[in-house]
């Protein structure tokens, strides 16, 4: 499933890069606000996202417009010697995770059983196909996109230990 890590040096201190989060995330939007949002021209007013920055740690989500395979935004922000380090973990919703894998799962599932009458093989591959391409298509562009205007420093790869040093 769409899974990105990445890490960023900033020469802020943690309780400013904080702040710098707190002042992009507003509330949830209603009901009737998200629906008046689909008809505007120019665009959505205010926050960018919703969630929440509480001490250190953050939780995102844009909602700019609607897309189910926009990133949810998970992010620690840690002390350093120069500053901060944020770490920010981007995935899909776990529902549409849950939806797609029953989708793979399925056209797997019937293609290593021989298909039935009505699928033959090409349209189960196809089917499996289209299923990982549109979540290729449709995360990695939206996480690449909130990454750069909202995290715009000295960019690296998050390492998967804590104690491990990233390569720059």
């Amino acid at each position: 499933m769409p899974f990105y890590r990445f890490q960023i040096d900033v020469d802020a201190p943690p309780y400013v890069v904080a702040e710098r989060l707190r002042s992009i995330v507003g509330d949830k939007p209603t009901l009737s606000e998200s629906l008046g949002t689909m008809f505007r021209l120019d665009g959505p007013g205010g926050a960018r996202f919703a969630g929440s920055v509480d001490g250190h740690s953050f939780k995102l989500e844009n909602i700019g417009y609607r897309n189910s395979f926009l990133p949810m935004i998970r992010g620690q922000v840690e002390s350093t010697s120069i500053g901060a380090r944020v770490c920010v973990t981007m995935f899909i919703h776990p529902l549409v995770a849950l939806l797609m894998t029953f989708f793979l799962g399925t056209a797997v599932v019937q293609l290593v059983s021989g298909g039935t009458a009505s699928h033959s093989p090409r349209v189960l591959v196809g089917m499996f196909l289209f299923g990982v391409g549109l979540m290729v298509v449709a995360f990695f562009p939206e996480a690449m996109a909130e990454r750069e205007p909202n995290f715009r420093y000295r960019n690296q790869r998050c390492s998967r230990y804590a104690g491990r040093d990233s390569e720059r």
